[in-house]
């Protein structure tokens, strides 16, 4: 029997060794606490669903229902249930779950085509490199799993028109896509329906029969989400209208405001480092510009394939449903990064073919790059010779400084998987440069991609998780359950329009916040932090007296503020 190598696996199991390189990429999710609201917000609703048995519409914070859909929540909570309690490691699990899956799926349906299968393969690679999928497909939020959902009802979707020109009916499309209103709101069915719409109009098919078929997808993919609609309404009508307006009213609603170009800007950021070599493109390829006809345009467009053709438009529509709304955030892109990816794969193997010294260039930068950070990981993580001050002491940014002073007092103890990332990195080095020598440009770039992974798993498995343990607010709900105890009841403010709700702390003392506001309790605890107690004091200092117990040594993610404890007694 052959050996499994490195090279059999790409060149016969191209497959599965994508599938172990995204599953490795995201194999550190279990390291680090919770240090930002996002995900312990997330991950009290699924611990809320354990606890309290409510798997439709449970209490998480104080009495603040979850105002997205559960199907996130649900996932997390069935992956807790073997040991009885919510983790950062099961919270993160169904975003990882989600990428590994997208990243099989996209292999498989542009590997299979007309394109080269190198092509596929190193799109993959792309993606799995690139800076937005890797960071939320290791965080506890519905993002990933929302962008897995719409690409797989989108494969399907360009499938049934390939292979039946829309005739029978794809049964799958309206599951999928009703698990995408089941994990983010409407969204899930809109963008994917209107941009198969899009297509089929370049394609030529008649208006009416693109409204007749995609009206009854939409309506059938709606019936997942109705059940759970329907069962809210049941419960309690008021929240099913504030669920209601978060979810479709958030495409509109004020928050995260930006402009028109904020997502041109969030796409360079997020295909870091490879929107890095198409700079780096700029110095070894002459770029001549010259402006179609409108007409001639459109006659390229519509004479492209298929693969090609359906790519661009999922990317042009994307960009276009969420550049209009005002408020934007860097995921809502997120759908569009494989067909991106696509077009990126195809013009690095250009450049590697026909312009040689970009990848030269972008290798030796990357290669230097890696010894920096192999260098740092020596000398201060592993033999500890330097101390990060006196590494780190020309920097004079205050913000910086103090990440880094967060990160290296969160190293308490050595570990052996520091050496092990440490070796891998540095093996990987020693490739890339041997292929530097050799000037071989297709293997410099495929070692380039490997250094860049090799470097996420160090950040990944060294550096984040000290700097999420450090930001944490764990060791002080730690502090205050040691001191308040596990059956005394805490008091806080549930009006996050007025005050920070603290769900990094809410997750940590297990979901038993009641709301200060509608108890109004004879006496108690109370938690809040500083800049809202100057807000709120004068609104009850008659009627209350407030003893401050603790507080937390320094401001944290989790409020932005310090986060203090009283105890309270009603006068």
């Amino acid at each position: 029997m052959r050996t499994p190598t490195l090279q059999y696996l790409y060149l016969q199991k191209p497959l599965l060794s994508l599938l172990l390189i995204a599953a490795l990429s995201v194999c550190w999710i279990f390291k680090g606490e919770f240090y930002t609201p996002e995900e312990p917000k997330e991950a009290s609703v699924a611990a809320a669903m354990i606890e309290k048995g409510d798997w439709i519409l449970p209490q998480s914070y104080a009495d603040e229902v979850s105002h997205t859909p559960p199907f996130s929540h649900w996932l997390t909570a069935v992956f807790s249930l073997p040991q009885g309690e919510v983790t950062p490691l099961t919270s993160r699990l169904p975003s990882a779950i989600a990428f590994v899956c997208l990243v099989g799926f996209c292999f498989l349906f542009y590997g299979g085509r007309t394109i080269r299968e190198q092509d596929a393969f190193l799109m993959v690679l792309i993606m799995i490199t690139c800076f937005e999928l890797h960071r939320a497909a290791m965080t506890a939020q519905a993002d990933m799993l929302l962008t897995t959902w719409i690409v797989l009802g989108l494969f399907s979707l360009f499938r049934w028109e390939e292979m039946k020109g829309l005739k029978s009916f794809p049964c799958e499309v309206p599951v999928l896509l009703g698990c995408a209103v089941l994990t983010k709101g409407l969204e899930g069915v809109i963008l994917p329906l209107l941009i198969f719409a899009a297509y089929l109009f370049l394609l030529k098919y008649n208006w009416k029969k693109i409204a007749g078929k995609l009206s009854l997808i939409f309506v059938l993919s709606l019936i997942l989400p109705a059940i759970w609609y329907l069962l809210v309404y049941q419960r309690d009508q008021e929240a099913l209208s504030l669920i209601w307006r978060e979810n479709f009213g958030s495409f509109w609603k004020s928050g995260h405001e930006h402009s028109f170009w904020y997502h041109f800007q969030t796409a360079i950021i997020g295909f870091i480092p490879w929107s890095i070599f198409l700079f780096f493109t700029l110095f070894g390829f002459r770029y001549h510009f010259r402006i179609l006809p409108a007409k001639m345009l459109w006659k390229k467009i519509l004479k492209m394939e298929k693969i090609k053709l359906f790519s661009l438009v999922s990317i042009l529509v994307v960009f276009v449903f969420y550049c209009i709304p005002s408020c934007k955030k860097s995921v809502h892109l997120m759908p569009a990064y494989p067909f991106i990816a696509y077009y990126i794969a195809q013009f690095i193997l250009y450049a590697t073919e026909y312009k040689k010294n970009v990848t030269k260039a972008f290798g030796f930068f990357t290669g230097i790059l890696g010894v920096l950070i192999a260098v740092v990981v020596l000398l201060t993580v592993i033999t500890h010779l330097v101390k990060p001050e006196q590494l780190f002491g020309f920097i004079a940014c205050e913000h910086l400084s103090a990440i880094i002073g967060t990160v290296w007092s969160s190293f308490t103890s050595f570990e052996i998987a520091y050496l092990f990332l440490f070796c891998s990195l540095v093996l990987l080095l020693i490739i890339l440069f041997n292929h530097l020598r050799k000037k071989n440009n297709i293997k410099i770039l495929y070692s380039t991609i490997f250094v860049y992974w090799g470097m996420f798993l160090i950040v990944d498995g060294i550096f984040l998780p000290a700097y999420k343990n450090g930001e944490s607010v764990k060791p002080f709900a730690e502090t205050v359950e040691s001191y308040v105890g596990e059956k005394e009841k805490i008091y806080v403010l549930d009006n996050p329009e007025k005050y920070k709700n603290m769900y990094g702390m809410n997750f940590y003392l297990h979901n038993r916040f009641l709301n200060f506001e509608k108890e109004l309790p004879e006496a108690g605890f109370f938690l809040i932090g500083n800049k809202d107690f100057e807000k709120f004091y004068p609104l009850y200092e008659s009627d209350y007296t407030f003893q401050l117990e603790v507080e937390s040594p320094k401001e944290n993610n989790d409020a932005g503020q310090i986060i203090q404890l009283y105890s309270i007694r009603k006068n």
